[in-house]
Protein backbone atom coordinates (compact mmCIF):
# COMPACT_ATOMS: atom_id res chain seq x y z
CA UNK A 1 0.00 0.00 0.00
CA UNK A 2 2.57 2.30 0.90
CA UNK A 3 4.51 2.95 -1.98
CA UNK A 4 4.99 5.99 -4.03
CA UNK A 5 2.35 5.18 -6.97
CA UNK A 6 -0.08 4.47 -4.69
CA UNK A 7 0.75 7.56 -2.89
CA UNK A 8 -0.93 9.71 -6.07
CA UNK A 9 -4.05 7.65 -6.48
CA UNK A 10 -6.80 8.85 -8.63
CA UNK A 11 -4.83 8.91 -12.03
CA UNK A 12 -3.61 12.66 -11.65
CA UNK A 13 -1.27 13.38 -13.91
CA UNK A 14 1.46 15.27 -11.77
CA UNK A 15 3.71 16.77 -14.08
CA UNK A 16 1.17 18.98 -15.71
CA UNK A 17 -0.22 19.73 -12.39
CA UNK A 18 3.24 21.21 -11.38
CA UNK A 19 2.90 23.90 -12.81
CA UNK A 20 -0.85 24.45 -12.30
CA UNK A 21 -1.89 27.57 -10.36
CA UNK A 22 -3.10 27.35 -6.68
CA UNK A 23 -5.42 30.64 -6.60
CA UNK A 24 -8.20 29.74 -8.45
CA UNK A 25 -11.46 31.85 -7.77
CA UNK A 26 -13.03 29.21 -6.07
CA UNK A 27 -9.94 28.46 -3.77
CA UNK A 28 -10.00 32.04 -3.05
CA UNK A 29 -13.48 32.06 -1.96
CA UNK A 30 -12.90 28.60 0.17
CA UNK A 31 -10.68 30.35 2.18
CA UNK A 32 -13.08 33.36 2.45
CA UNK A 33 -15.28 30.98 4.19
CA UNK A 34 -13.31 29.13 5.93
CA UNK A 35 -11.86 32.19 7.61
CA UNK A 36 -15.35 33.71 8.60
CA UNK A 37 -16.23 29.87 9.76
CA UNK A 38 -13.21 29.75 12.11
CA UNK A 39 -13.43 33.35 12.96
CA UNK A 40 -17.34 32.63 14.92
CA UNK A 41 -15.43 29.36 16.59
CA UNK A 42 -11.90 31.24 17.48
CA UNK A 43 -13.84 33.89 19.53
CA UNK A 44 -15.15 31.41 21.91
CA UNK A 45 -12.68 28.61 22.10
CA UNK A 46 -10.88 30.86 24.94
CA UNK A 47 -13.78 32.70 26.50
CA UNK A 48 -16.54 29.68 26.94
CA UNK A 49 -13.76 28.31 29.77
CA UNK A 50 -14.26 31.75 31.75
CA UNK A 51 -17.88 32.32 31.16
CA UNK A 52 -18.30 28.40 32.76
CA UNK A 53 -17.23 30.10 36.06
CA UNK A 54 -19.36 32.91 35.92
CA UNK A 55 -22.25 30.48 35.80
CA UNK A 56 -21.18 28.21 38.39
CA UNK A 57 -19.03 25.77 36.23
CA UNK A 58 -15.11 24.23 37.78
CA UNK A 59 -12.06 23.06 36.32
CA UNK A 60 -13.33 19.71 35.47
CA UNK A 61 -16.39 21.21 33.66
CA UNK A 62 -14.33 23.03 31.60
CA UNK A 63 -12.91 19.49 30.52
CA UNK A 64 -16.55 18.23 30.03
CA UNK A 65 -17.73 21.63 27.92
CA UNK A 66 -14.45 21.96 25.49
CA UNK A 67 -14.23 17.99 25.27
CA UNK A 68 -17.97 17.42 24.50
CA UNK A 69 -17.15 19.43 21.61
CA UNK A 70 -14.50 17.96 19.84
CA UNK A 71 -16.18 14.58 20.20
CA UNK A 72 -19.25 15.33 18.57
CA UNK A 73 -17.22 17.20 15.96
CA UNK A 74 -14.96 13.92 15.30
CA UNK A 75 -18.46 11.89 15.29
CA UNK A 76 -19.59 14.14 12.57
CA UNK A 77 -16.69 14.13 10.45
CA UNK A 78 -16.54 10.19 8.97
CA UNK A 79 -20.91 10.79 8.20
CA UNK A 80 -19.71 14.22 6.26
CA UNK A 81 -16.73 12.75 4.32
CA UNK A 82 -19.39 9.64 2.89
CA UNK A 83 -21.90 12.48 2.05
CA UNK A 84 -19.74 14.72 0.33
CA UNK A 85 -18.41 11.58 -1.53
CA UNK A 86 -22.30 10.14 -2.39
CA UNK A 87 -23.81 13.26 -2.64
CA UNK A 88 -23.10 16.96 -2.75
CA UNK A 89 -20.07 18.62 -1.95
CA UNK A 90 -22.25 22.05 -2.00
CA UNK A 91 -25.00 20.86 -0.12
CA UNK A 92 -23.33 19.86 2.63
CA UNK A 93 -21.02 22.63 3.35
CA UNK A 94 -24.02 25.41 2.62
CA UNK A 95 -26.43 22.85 5.19
CA UNK A 96 -23.58 22.87 7.79
CA UNK A 97 -22.88 26.79 7.83
CA UNK A 98 -26.72 27.23 7.99
CA UNK A 99 -27.29 24.94 10.96
CA UNK A 100 -23.88 26.29 12.24
CA UNK A 101 -25.87 30.31 12.23
CA UNK A 102 -28.32 28.79 14.07
CA UNK A 103 -26.80 27.10 16.88
CA UNK A 104 -24.63 30.40 17.11
CA UNK A 105 -28.15 31.72 18.29
CA UNK A 106 -28.60 29.19 21.13
CA UNK A 107 -25.81 30.98 23.01
CA UNK A 108 -28.39 33.36 24.07
CA UNK A 109 -29.95 30.73 26.09
CA UNK A 110 -27.01 29.88 27.88
CA UNK A 111 -27.41 29.96 31.19
CA UNK A 112 -26.44 26.35 33.56
CA UNK A 113 -23.15 24.51 32.61
CA UNK A 114 -25.33 21.46 31.47
CA UNK A 115 -27.21 23.98 28.65
CA UNK A 116 -24.17 25.03 27.56
CA UNK A 117 -22.80 21.41 27.60
CA UNK A 118 -25.97 20.89 25.07
CA UNK A 119 -25.12 23.92 23.15
CA UNK A 120 -21.43 22.47 22.17
CA UNK A 121 -22.44 19.67 21.61
CA UNK A 122 -24.72 20.79 18.81
CA UNK A 123 -22.03 23.25 17.66
CA UNK A 124 -19.24 20.54 17.60
CA UNK A 125 -21.84 18.77 15.45
CA UNK A 126 -22.54 21.40 12.65
CA UNK A 127 -18.66 22.30 12.79
CA UNK A 128 -17.76 19.29 11.86
CA UNK A 129 -19.88 19.01 9.02
CA UNK A 130 -19.51 22.31 7.41
CA UNK A 131 -15.45 22.30 7.52
CA UNK A 132 -14.97 18.65 6.21
CA UNK A 133 -16.93 19.59 3.47
CA UNK A 134 -15.18 22.93 3.01
CA UNK A 135 -11.65 21.01 3.20
CA UNK A 136 -12.61 18.45 0.63
CA UNK A 137 -13.69 21.09 -2.09
CA UNK A 138 -10.44 23.20 -1.75
CA UNK A 139 -8.71 19.72 -1.70
CA UNK A 140 -10.37 19.53 -5.44
CA UNK A 141 -9.42 22.88 -6.14
CA UNK A 142 -5.71 22.21 -6.10
CA UNK A 143 -2.90 20.61 -8.32
CA UNK A 144 -2.22 17.15 -6.37
CA UNK A 145 1.92 17.74 -6.76
CA UNK A 146 1.63 21.58 -4.93
CA UNK A 147 -1.13 20.08 -2.53
CA UNK A 148 1.41 20.43 0.36
CA UNK A 149 1.77 23.98 -0.54
CA UNK A 150 -2.02 24.46 -1.38
CA UNK A 151 -3.24 23.34 1.90
CA UNK A 152 -1.08 25.49 3.65
CA UNK A 153 -2.40 28.60 2.35
CA UNK A 154 -5.61 26.96 2.84
CA UNK A 155 -4.91 26.46 6.95
CA UNK A 156 -3.36 29.81 6.94
CA UNK A 157 -7.07 30.84 7.00
CA UNK A 158 -7.81 28.87 10.36
CA UNK A 159 -4.65 30.44 11.30
CA UNK A 160 -5.32 34.15 11.03
CA UNK A 161 -8.30 33.90 12.27
CA UNK A 162 -6.62 32.01 15.50
CA UNK A 163 -4.30 35.84 15.73
CA UNK A 164 -7.30 37.71 15.69
CA UNK A 165 -10.58 35.75 17.06
CA UNK A 166 -9.61 34.86 20.34
CA UNK A 167 -8.19 38.76 21.24
CA UNK A 168 -11.39 40.13 19.73
CA UNK A 169 -13.56 37.11 21.79
CA UNK A 170 -11.91 38.23 24.80
CA UNK A 171 -12.09 42.15 24.03
CA UNK A 172 -15.79 41.84 23.26
CA UNK A 173 -16.30 39.69 26.64
CA UNK A 174 -14.58 42.30 28.55
CA UNK A 175 -16.19 44.87 27.25
CA UNK A 176 -19.65 44.31 26.84
CA UNK A 177 -20.15 40.78 28.16
CA UNK A 178 -20.76 37.98 26.86
CA UNK A 179 -23.79 38.68 24.82
CA UNK A 180 -21.90 40.74 23.06
CA UNK A 181 -19.60 38.27 22.33
CA UNK A 182 -22.26 35.43 21.38
CA UNK A 183 -23.82 37.98 18.60
CA UNK A 184 -20.42 38.46 16.73
CA UNK A 185 -19.96 34.75 16.26
CA UNK A 186 -23.71 34.60 15.02
CA UNK A 187 -22.34 37.35 12.58
CA UNK A 188 -19.37 35.49 11.17
CA UNK A 189 -21.31 32.54 10.68
CA UNK A 190 -23.97 34.10 8.68
CA UNK A 191 -21.43 35.76 6.57
CA UNK A 192 -20.26 32.24 5.85
CA UNK A 193 -23.30 31.01 5.07
CA UNK A 194 -23.93 33.71 2.53
CA UNK A 195 -20.17 33.31 1.23
CA UNK A 196 -20.87 29.89 0.23
CA UNK A 197 -23.07 30.81 -1.84
CA UNK A 198 -20.75 32.04 -4.57
CA UNK A 199 -18.67 28.86 -4.64
CA UNK A 200 -18.38 27.07 -7.37
CA UNK A 201 -20.07 23.75 -7.50
CA UNK A 202 -17.58 21.03 -7.02
CA UNK A 203 -18.75 17.41 -8.55
CA UNK A 204 -18.23 14.34 -7.18
CA UNK A 205 -15.14 12.58 -8.64
CA UNK A 206 -16.18 9.19 -10.63
CA UNK A 207 -14.81 5.61 -9.21
CA UNK A 208 -11.96 5.25 -12.04
CA UNK A 209 -10.14 2.97 -9.61
CA UNK A 210 -12.24 -0.28 -10.22
CA UNK A 211 -12.46 -1.04 -6.68
CA UNK A 212 -15.61 -0.54 -5.02
CA UNK A 213 -16.21 0.19 -1.46
CA UNK A 214 -18.82 -1.84 1.00
CA UNK A 215 -19.63 -2.13 4.60
CA UNK A 216 -20.75 0.43 6.94
CA UNK A 217 -17.06 1.28 8.44
CA UNK A 218 -15.19 0.81 5.24
CA UNK A 219 -17.66 3.46 3.83
CA UNK A 220 -16.97 6.11 6.62
CA UNK A 221 -13.15 5.24 7.05
CA UNK A 222 -10.64 6.07 4.43
CA UNK A 223 -7.60 3.40 5.21
CA UNK A 224 -5.07 5.25 3.35
CA UNK A 225 -5.48 8.45 5.56
CA UNK A 226 -5.25 6.12 9.32
CA UNK A 227 -1.66 6.60 9.38
CA UNK A 228 -1.21 10.11 8.91
CA UNK A 229 -4.43 10.48 10.97
CA UNK A 230 -3.32 8.47 14.16
CA UNK A 231 0.26 10.50 14.02
CA UNK A 232 -1.80 13.56 14.62
CA UNK A 233 -4.27 11.91 17.16
CA UNK A 234 -1.67 11.89 19.66
CA UNK A 235 -0.46 15.29 18.66
CA UNK A 236 -4.12 17.04 19.26
CA UNK A 237 -4.31 15.65 22.84
CA UNK A 238 -1.45 17.87 23.43
CA UNK A 239 -3.18 20.84 21.29
CA UNK A 240 -6.55 20.57 23.42
CA UNK A 241 -4.40 21.16 26.10
CA UNK A 242 -3.20 24.43 24.81
CA UNK A 243 -6.69 25.66 23.47
CA UNK A 244 -9.20 25.08 26.58
CA UNK A 245 -6.76 25.52 29.68
CA UNK A 246 -3.67 27.94 28.61
CA UNK A 247 -6.64 30.99 29.54
CA UNK A 248 -6.92 29.58 32.97
CA UNK A 249 -3.50 28.96 33.43
CA UNK A 250 -2.84 32.61 33.01
CA UNK A 251 -5.24 33.69 35.45
CA UNK A 252 -3.31 31.56 37.45
CA UNK A 253 0.08 32.90 37.42
CA UNK A 254 -1.59 36.64 36.75
CA UNK A 255 -1.19 37.08 33.19
CA UNK A 256 -4.11 39.11 31.95
CA UNK A 257 -3.29 39.72 28.45
CA UNK A 258 -3.00 36.35 27.51
CA UNK A 259 -4.76 37.43 23.98
CA UNK A 260 -1.24 37.54 23.10
CA UNK A 261 -0.12 33.72 23.03
CA UNK A 262 -2.72 33.01 20.78
CA UNK A 263 -1.63 36.46 18.54
CA UNK A 264 2.05 34.89 18.65
CA UNK A 265 1.15 30.97 17.77
CA UNK A 266 -1.10 32.48 14.91
CA UNK A 267 1.64 34.70 13.43
CA UNK A 268 4.33 31.71 13.98
CA UNK A 269 2.03 29.58 12.31
CA UNK A 270 1.57 32.51 9.28
CA UNK A 271 4.58 32.11 8.26
CA UNK A 272 5.87 28.77 8.64
CA UNK A 273 2.59 26.99 7.33
CA UNK A 274 3.69 28.09 3.50
CA UNK A 275 7.64 27.27 3.79
CA UNK A 276 6.75 23.77 5.59
CA UNK A 277 4.34 23.20 2.31
CA UNK A 278 6.69 23.96 -0.27
CA UNK A 279 9.68 21.66 1.39
CA UNK A 280 7.32 18.47 2.00
CA UNK A 281 6.37 19.29 -1.90
CA UNK A 282 10.03 19.00 -2.96
CA UNK A 283 10.86 16.04 -0.71
CA UNK A 284 11.24 17.29 2.45
CA UNK A 285 8.40 15.67 4.44
CA UNK A 286 10.61 13.65 6.95
CA UNK A 287 12.49 16.89 7.76
CA UNK A 288 9.80 19.35 8.29
CA UNK A 289 7.80 16.74 11.06
CA UNK A 290 10.89 16.38 12.52
CA UNK A 291 11.46 19.73 13.57
CA UNK A 292 7.70 20.18 14.06
CA UNK A 293 8.02 17.91 16.69
CA UNK A 294 10.48 19.01 18.07
CA UNK A 295 9.17 22.30 18.47
CA UNK A 296 5.90 21.25 20.23
CA UNK A 297 8.07 19.89 22.36
CA UNK A 298 9.94 22.78 23.55
CA UNK A 299 7.26 24.85 23.03
CA UNK A 300 5.08 22.94 25.49
CA UNK A 301 7.60 22.71 28.77
CA UNK A 302 8.48 26.74 27.73
CA UNK A 303 4.76 27.25 28.46
CA UNK A 304 4.27 24.99 31.65
CA UNK A 305 7.52 26.53 32.89
CA UNK A 306 6.74 30.69 31.97
CA UNK A 307 5.91 33.15 34.55
CA UNK A 308 6.11 36.00 32.07
CA UNK A 309 4.01 37.21 29.17
CA UNK A 310 7.16 37.32 27.35
CA UNK A 311 7.31 33.53 28.31
CA UNK A 312 3.74 32.83 26.84
CA UNK A 313 4.72 34.33 23.72
CA UNK A 314 7.64 32.96 23.14
CA UNK A 315 5.67 29.37 24.01
CA UNK A 316 3.31 30.17 21.57
CA UNK A 317 5.89 30.96 18.69
CA UNK A 318 7.14 27.56 19.08
CA UNK A 319 4.37 25.94 19.22
CA UNK A 320 2.69 27.91 16.25
CA UNK A 321 5.96 26.17 14.18
CA UNK A 322 5.72 22.75 15.71
CA UNK A 323 2.04 22.55 15.00
CA UNK A 324 1.95 24.74 11.97
CA UNK A 325 4.31 22.04 10.40
CA UNK A 326 2.58 19.20 11.04
CA UNK A 327 -0.74 19.80 10.71
CA UNK A 328 0.24 21.25 7.27
CA UNK A 329 1.93 17.61 6.33
CA UNK A 330 0.23 15.42 7.98
CA UNK A 331 -3.72 16.39 6.23
CA UNK A 332 -2.36 16.54 2.81
CA UNK A 333 -0.41 12.94 3.54
CA UNK A 334 -3.87 11.50 4.47
CA UNK A 335 -5.69 13.13 1.34
CA UNK A 336 -3.00 12.60 -1.14
CA UNK A 337 -3.08 8.84 -0.69
CA UNK A 338 -6.62 8.55 -1.33
CA UNK A 339 -8.46 8.28 -4.20
CA UNK A 340 -9.97 11.20 -6.08
CA UNK A 341 -13.95 9.69 -4.97
CA UNK A 342 -12.68 8.90 -1.62
CA UNK A 343 -11.26 12.39 -0.38
CA UNK A 344 -14.04 13.23 1.80
CA UNK A 345 -14.00 10.12 3.50
CA UNK A 346 -9.92 11.05 3.58
CA UNK A 347 -10.39 14.42 4.84
CA UNK A 348 -13.06 13.18 7.54
CA UNK A 349 -11.08 10.25 8.41
CA UNK A 350 -8.05 12.84 9.68
CA UNK A 351 -10.58 15.30 11.21
CA UNK A 352 -12.01 12.85 13.36
CA UNK A 353 -9.42 11.83 14.99
CA UNK A 354 -7.87 15.24 14.89
CA UNK A 355 -11.13 16.55 16.84
CA UNK A 356 -11.02 13.07 19.25
CA UNK A 357 -7.45 13.82 20.46
CA UNK A 358 -8.41 17.25 21.20
CA UNK A 359 -11.82 16.34 22.89
CA UNK A 360 -10.15 13.34 24.95
CA UNK A 361 -7.11 15.24 25.32
CA UNK A 362 -8.89 18.15 26.94
CA UNK A 363 -10.95 15.78 29.24
CA UNK A 364 -7.77 13.84 30.27
CA UNK A 365 -5.54 17.01 30.90
CA UNK A 366 -8.35 18.46 32.82
CA UNK A 367 -8.63 15.32 35.54
CA UNK A 368 -4.69 15.70 35.58
CA UNK A 369 -4.98 19.88 36.38
CA UNK A 370 -7.35 19.06 39.04
CA UNK A 371 -5.35 16.17 40.57
CA UNK A 372 -1.87 17.97 40.30
CA UNK A 373 -1.35 21.62 38.62
CA UNK A 374 -1.03 23.15 35.22
CA UNK A 375 2.61 23.36 34.75
CA UNK A 376 2.27 19.17 35.91
CA UNK A 377 -0.44 18.91 33.21
CA UNK A 378 1.84 20.51 30.34
CA UNK A 379 5.26 18.42 31.68
CA UNK A 380 3.14 15.42 30.91
CA UNK A 381 1.96 16.66 27.39
CA UNK A 382 5.41 15.31 26.44
CA UNK A 383 4.22 11.90 26.61
CA UNK A 384 2.03 12.11 23.41
CA UNK A 385 4.65 13.93 21.31
CA UNK A 386 7.20 11.34 21.19
CA UNK A 387 4.43 9.00 21.04
CA UNK A 388 3.69 10.67 17.64
CA UNK A 389 6.94 10.59 16.41
CA UNK A 390 7.74 7.08 17.43
CA UNK A 391 4.46 6.65 15.07
CA UNK A 392 5.96 8.74 12.44
CA UNK A 393 8.73 7.09 12.22
CA UNK A 394 7.34 3.39 11.91
CA UNK A 395 4.73 4.43 9.40
CA UNK A 396 7.30 5.94 7.58
CA UNK A 397 9.82 2.63 7.64
CA UNK A 398 6.62 0.79 6.49
CA UNK A 399 6.06 2.95 3.41
CA UNK A 400 2.38 4.29 4.68
CA UNK A 401 3.79 7.51 4.88
CA UNK A 402 6.38 9.84 2.88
Amino acid sequence: MGNGSQSRAAGEDLCGASSAPIWSRNFILLCLVNFLLFMSTQMLFPCIPLFLLTIGGGARDVGYVMGVYTICAMLARPAAGWLVDKYSRNRVMIGGLLLMFLTCLLYNLASSVAITTGIRALHGLVFGMASTAIATIAVDSLPMARLNEGMGYFGLTSTVSMAIAPAIGLGLAGYSGYRLLFAAAVGMAGLAFLSSWMVKTSAVPENTSGVKVSGFWSNLIEKSALPAAWVMFCLSTVYGALLSYISLFAVERGISNVGLFFTATAFSMLLTRPVAGRWADSGGTRQVLLIGHLAIAAGMITTGHSHTITGFILAGIMNGLGFGTCMTVLQAQAVMRAPAHRRGAATGTFYALFDLGIGLGTIMWGYVATVSSFQTMYDYSLIPVVLAGLLYYRFHRTGWLG
